[in-house]
């Protein structure tokens, strides 16, 4: 069983680590300028009309999505070759761009049509379902990701320890897609996260205004904050199911119908064979708690890791009726 560190964030902690100071600047794209003839270990600088502003990795990565240069060709040419090849796609860009930093560095490129939802919206519409006080267990933004995973202050306890509902707001800012909002559970001995799939919690942000978004994004948050306590009762109830010698059958069954990661699945497998009388509730803790794996904290990992708890999520609501030798899904009559 993999444990992760204990969550000492709270949600007035990340309020305040998120409060935005960005400026933004909107001009055509052609006029941007960056310098990387700079000696050994000074960062490469982009101009602003006459404000400079230092380019780490990230930034610079950001700048070659923009203006459609392969970061791995960028990555492995000279410091020379990086400024004339990064010139020279800005002087022949067409259309407009809106740069956003602040005292920092770079927060963001793109089209002046892909305005993105304010980070601090996020926190507000966390803030009026949760206490300033309610534990974080993940929270980062970056120009690639944003995600916030918030617990509520009560748990539902069972015989195998405590479940805390919450709720996980993310978005895809690389592809500046809508927000999106979704149940999780945690169960607290084994310091596991489950997301919990919900299909009719969508938001459409389609020709829609930045309050718009932000009200349906509260909307579906309470929609999905008022189901999270039966969520973590049936997941407790799941304790009842019994697998016995079935156990590895069911999960390589779970693992082919959900495309479960094939290199988790080994350490899934052993954590399974470890319980001499497994349950369908430890089953569950076993893919979702196969996130917290050391391999997997690298934060290049956060796709493996989320898809791991949301398959461990959708078996807590599967009500599909399955053959009792195989478990294959029995087709409706």
């Amino acid at each position: 069983m993999h444990l992760r560190e204990p969550a000492t964030r709270t949600l007035a902690d990340v309020s305040q680590d998120w409060k935005s100071h960005d400026r933004t600047w909107t001009s055509d794209a052609c006029v941007l300028k960056v310098d990387f003839n700079k000696p050994h270990n000074v960062a490469p600088v982009l101009a602003l009309g006459d404000h400079d502003i230092d380019l780490d990795d990230e930034a610079v990565a950001q700048l070659c999505t923009f203006y459609k240069i392969p970061s791995a060709y960028f990555g492995r040419i000279t410091p020379r070759e990086r400024h004339f090849v990064m010139n020279s796609r800005m002087d022949y860009a067409e259309g407009e761009v809106t740069v956003s930093y602040n005292d920092t560095g770079l927060t963001s490129v793109r089209k002046p049509t892909q305005p993105r939802l304010d980070i601090e919206e996020f926190i507000r519409i966390a803030h009026r379902i949760y206490p300033a006080s309610s534990r974080v267990l993940d929270a980062w933004v970056t120009p690639e990701d944003l995600r916030l995973d918030v617990l509520s202050a009560l748990p539902v306890i069972g015989a195998r320890g405590a479940v805390y509902g919450g709720l996980r707001l993310a978005q895809n800012r690389k592809q500046n897609l809508a927000p999106t909002v979704t149940p999780i559970l945690f169960h607290q001995d084994t310091t596991t996260v489950i997301q919990i799939p919900d299909p009719t919690l969508r938001i459409d942000a389609r020709g829609v205004s930045f309050d718009k978004i932000g009200e349906r994004l509260a909307a579906e948050a309470l929609r999905a904050d008022a189901r999270v306590s039966q969520d973590a009762e049936h997941l407790l109830r799941l304790d009842t199911v019994q697998l016995g010698g079935d156990g590895i059958t069911r999960l390589h069954r779970l693992a082919s119908d959900h495309k479960l990661p094939v290199r988790p699945l080994a350490d899934i497998t052993a954590a399974l064979s470890r319980n001499d009388e497994p349950t369908l509730f430890d089953l569950v803790l076993a893919i979702a708690n196969g996130a917290n794996a050391p391999k997997l904290r690298d934060p290049h990992k956060v796709t493996t890791r989320t898809r791991l708890q949301s398959i461990a999520g959708a078996i807590v609501v599967d009500e599909a009726e399955r053959c009792s030798q195989c478990y294959a899904l029995v087709e409706a009559a």
